[in-house]
């Protein structure tokens, strides 16, 4: 994962899978009326792919991306999350409208409360484990027994006994729960959301306690070390299959099969449980500036066919074979001109118009908080900004490098504007946003050479001629601009510089360029 860590404004990007990749802005909301983020993306292609206006429009692009808009998933220990004393903690919201129910209070109000915070529970509780399990497989990668006890990376130790400490708090805390929940008086869509709970937050266990076993088996100091740590690591990851079966749940791994049942109910469920943080984006393609400079230019191509027409009408017959040739003339042009105009006005006006408007809007109170517009064009050499131009050849071992690498460049702009105000009013756990973005290079591909070729030498040592398979690559750099202010209204501006190494097959890795 490559990552930018700003001020109010965070950057994620990172290979998704073998023909995508991903972009994830993180927005941290500050009390004001209104907030603006401006993020422009400049796609460098090689020419060789044959990507240009001609055959990568606009619908090309978004038809190869994803949008996602959710909000951030809420901060809250493992530990304080069984603290009764949180109010904020969704455990305690559940038990207090659970007895509501249970004291005859039912209402379809309540059943959607308490659905509700079982799926931010679930969130919160991959979050936490995900986060400590990262930590902890990056300090056990570097573990070293022989290292005085403070040069050792942070929360390999006492870390990972306080961790699975309030794992087992957490998971007494959730057993009683799964107790008052069984009852027969609880409403059969909480008994079902609380089921779906059950068996994602034991796919999670199984899951990152695994990556974090690996990563302790990998250093065998670590290993001696924390012998305990893995006994009980070990016991938790395999108690999580038994219970599955025993429960029936369908997420129980078989050897020797497909298990396609596996990965599918593991998608089904993770999908269920962030559901709940995801926001509604409504698409409009139309924009009142764009079509009123659409319609200037289709406008000026009907002044020119009119004019024609007026002309060549003054001097011959109607029925006259010139005016009927003008006639025709002119209306080849008219549909000529009016395109021309459409891609001149979209090539050098992106910063007034967009290709389309999305209303980010909130499910809980059905309100707009912000708004995202979007426009994609393809810029020539000349037209691509001094910045951004030298961050790309950056890199550049000599001054006739970019001779060698002829690309064309597209860029994408994307302006986010939230209003917090409305966003706080309505949640008071959910005071960030993720924007994510992920996109599919295979349309870039498609005239891609194959991925291997045979490079013939002579072997030094016997004199023979041998061939030996080179991968052959291209190369697909990004330079990324973020503007935005930051908490005392000061203009900010970042850049990342990443390189994506491709194949016809798909994408070989990610790397991140340095800009010094």
């Amino acid at each position: 994962m490559i990552e930018e860590q700003n001020d109010i404004l965070d950057s994620r990007i990172k290979l998704h899978d073998r023909h995508r990749f991903e972009i994830k802005l993180d927005m941290d909301l500050h009390d004001s009326a209104r907030s603006s983020y401006e993020v422009e993306t400049y796609f460098f292609v090689p020419r060789a792919l044959n990507i240009g206006p001609h055959n990568y429009t606009k619908d090309n692009f978004y038809n190869s991306s994803q949008r996602y808009i959710r909000f951030s998933t809420p901060k809250i220990g493992l530990g304080k999350l069984c603290d009764p004393a949180l109010k904020s903690s969704p455990l305690n919201r559940v038990r207090q409208d659970l007895s509501k129910i249970l004291s005859g209070g039912n209402s379809a109000a309540l059943t959607a409360a308490i659905c509700d915070e079982l799926r931010l529970l679930g969130c919160i509780i991959r979050g936490e484990i995900r986060d400590y399990v990262k930590i902890f497989v990056e300090g056990l990668a570097s573990y070293a027994a022989a290292e005085p006890a403070g040069r050792r990376k942070m929360f390999v130790g006492e870390g990972l006994d306080n961790f699975f400490a309030d794992m087992k708090n957490l998971e007494t805390a959730l057993l009683s729960l799964r107790g008052e929940i069984s009852g027969p008086a609880v409403p059969l869509k909480v008994r079902e959301t609380a089921a779906f709970f059950d068996e994602y937050v034991s796919l999670l266990l199984e899951e990152y306690l695994t990556l974090l076993l690996e990563a302790l088996r990998a250093n065998t100091a670590a290993r001696t070390r924390f012998e305990s740590v893995e006994k009980e690591a070990v016991s938790i990851v395999t108690a999580q299959s038994l219970y599955r079966q025993t429960m029936k749940y369908p997420s129980v791994l078989t050897p020797g099969s497909t298990n396609e049942v596996l990965i599918y109910r593991r998608g089904v469920l993770k999908k269920f449980m962030s559901g709940v943080l995801y926001l509604k984006a409504e698409f409009s393609e139309w924009e009142t500036l764009t079509q009123v400079v659409f319609g200037l230019a289709a406008g000026a191509a009907m002044l020119f066919a009119v004019l024609v027409t007026l002309f060549f009408q003054s001097r011959y017959a109607m029925n006259s074979l010139p005016f009927v040739m003008a006639l025709v003339v002119s209306y080849v042009f008219k549909d000529r001109i009016k395109d021309w105009l459409k891609m001149l006005f979209s090539k050098n006006m992106t910063r007034w118009i967009s290709d389309r408007k999305i209303n980010i809007i909130d499910p809980v109170s059905g309100g707009c908080i912000g708004l995202l517009k979007e426009a994609v064009t393809f810029i020539g050499g000349r037209s691509l900004p001094a910045d951004i131009s030298r961050l790309r050849n950056i890199d550049n071992i000599t001054s006739i490098d970019g001779e060698g690498k002829p690309e064309r460049v597209f860029k994408y702009k994307k302006e986010i504007v939230l209003y917090p105000g409305k966003i706080i009013k309505h949640h008071e756990r959910r005071r960030g946003l993720n924007d994510i973005m992920r996109f599919n290079i295979r349309e870039l591909t498609a005239q891609a050479d194959d991925s291997f070729v045979d490079y013939p030498y002579v072997d030094t040592v016997t004199g023979e001629i041998k061939a030996a398979a080179c991968s052959r690559v291209y190369h697909l750099n990004l330079v990324l601009k973020y503007a935005y202010l930051d908490r005392q209204a000061r203009p900010v501006i970042n850049y990342e510089r990443i390189r994506i190494v491709l194949n016809k097959d798909g994408i070989v890795r990610l790397e991140e360029v340095k800009l010094v």
